[in-house]
């Protein structure tokens, strides 16, 4: 039996190294051997231990699967790690890096299934949502453009991977429908009978939080091809209501999962989630695209489709630096070689320098001097450069405090001041970097740093 049958959520905060083989929620034979594997090609001590540890952590400590007895009705429940919920966003990247070994191992690939299964519940529970509990009752309720993108990757990364069609049913069908409601309904000019379900959110406890701007409000947007999102992949709420990296990722993954669409015969849904993901991706170019007097043509990460914009990145995923990383873009794409240009440096607000790290930081922990690791191995993967790459792996190995784990934001002169000690989704996010510097640049992990 590859998994726990746990009936309460575990607590594993209080771990500094992978949990013993009888503890672990979820095991995988394959990822154990991957596991194995790299650790013999991995020169450096502390990067080897940090990806022996970071690589299975979501399915070591967050994946609560479950099937009947007859192997039916497949469910994947995977909490954030210190918060005991399931945002759609970290469940999807939380087990992303797992995805090319899907084909050849069924156990991995029904975990994939539950959690399609689950995502599909939660859609149809409410699209508006972007946390759930077990019950599958709603956790938090803040609108996230990228909740609904997640759930369209984890679907068309499926796909791609197997070309199975069997989590793809009557269900899922109604899920995508009552998704492309809200992006259209969140297209269109502002009406005032949707703002009570735009702009404000819930919380397990029920109480009601106003974005802050205007009342609860947030600031207008024009009708401009893009989809409004209040809150960021932050969490945080927005400045301008058209978020750039959202768009494109809800565009790229519309395109694909049209194909799905029109492979079970939801011709109508097809052709829907096409014309949108086309439209979107003209909103980008027309409204997200501006001319900075340094770097010339950049994105803007927010618009209102009046010409307003906001210059900065938020490090959570997708974000302007993660472009090429969602399909968006290719990394030498002109326009987003410029806004990596003005994003990793001092003209970027949210860019810090200090004795021990730099790079991206948030507005989300209420500081700026504190560097988001996630962004860092954005910056790495999506980077041809051996050099910046062995940049971004030293600040990786000189912040993870002793925990040998990787964290939300780290003060940039004390690697031991840091947020969140267990962060499922950063470590899967490693782990998936030093995957792909195996293939791509197998020197890199061949040397000590």
């Amino acid at each position: 039996m590859p998994y726990r049958k746990c009936d309460q959520i575990i607590n594993f905060s209080h771990l500094h190294e992978r949990p013993s083989p009888h503890e672990r929620l979820f095991c995988s034979k394959t990822i154990d051997d991957i596991t194995a594997k790299l650790e013999g090609e991995i020169k450096d001590p502390d990067l080897r231990r940090m990806f022996s540890q970071c690589f299975p952590n979501a399915l070591d400590t967050t994946v609560y699967y479950s099937e009947d007895s007859d192997g039916k009705n497949k469910d994947s429940f995977v909490i954030t790690g210190d918060i005991p919920a399931m945002w759609l966003r970290d469940a999807t990247n939380q087990i992303w890096p797992y995805l090319p070994f899907i084909k050849s191992d069924e156990e991995l690939r029904n975990l994939f299934i539950g959690l399609i299964n689950r995502q599909v519940k939660c859609v149809l529970k409410d699209p508006y949502a972007n946390a759930f509990e077990k019950d599958c009752s709603v956790w938090e309720k803040k609108y996230e453009l990228d909740s609904l993108g997640s759930f369209y990757r984890l679907s068309a990364g499926y796909f791609e991977k197997t070309g199975d069609l069997y989590p793809f049913g009557e269900n899922w069908i109604q899920a995508v429908q009552k998704s492309l409601q809200v992006l259209t309904l969140e297209r269109s000019t502002l009406r005032k009978e949707n703002l009570s379900l735009l702009f404000g959110y819930r919380t397990k406890s029920g109480h009601h939080h106003p974005a802050v701007r205007l009342s609860g409000f947030g600031y207008p947007g024009r009708h401009c091809g893009l989809v409004r999102s209040v809150f960021r992949p932050s969490d945080d709420e927005t400045v301008f209501p058209y978020i750039t990296s959202s768009n494109a990722m809800v565009s790229v993954f519309l395109k694909k999962i049209s194909i799905i669409l029109e492979k079970v015969l939801a011709y109508e849904e097809s052709q829907k989630a096409l014309s949108l993901a086309h439209s979107i991706d003209r909103g980008i170019k027309e409204y997200s695209v501006i001319k900075h007097r340094q770097f010339g043509e950049i994105f803007a990460y927010e618009v209102d489709g009046f010409g307003s914009y906001c210059l900065m990145d938020d490090p959570n995923v997708p974000s302007l630096l993660s472009l090429p990383y969602i399909g968006y873009v290719r990394e030498d794409n002109v326009v987003y070689q410029n806004t990596r240009k003005f994003l990793l440096g001092k003209h970027n607000p949210f860019f810090a320098k200090g004795n021990i790290a730099t790079g991206i930081t948030s507005p989300h922990v209420g500081v700026v001097d504190k560097f988001w690791p996630m962004s860092t191995i954005i910056q790495a993967i999506t980077s041809n450069n051996e050099e910046e790459i062995r940049h971004c792996l030293s600040i990786l190995k000189n912040t993870h405090a002793n925990t040998f784990f990787i964290h939300e934001a780290i003060d940039i002169d004390d690697p031991h001041k840091f947020t969140r000690h267990w962060f499922s989704w950063a470590n899967s996010l490693f782990g998936e970097l030093i995957l792909n510097l195996y293939n791509r640049f197998p020197g890199l992990i061949d040397v000590k740093f």
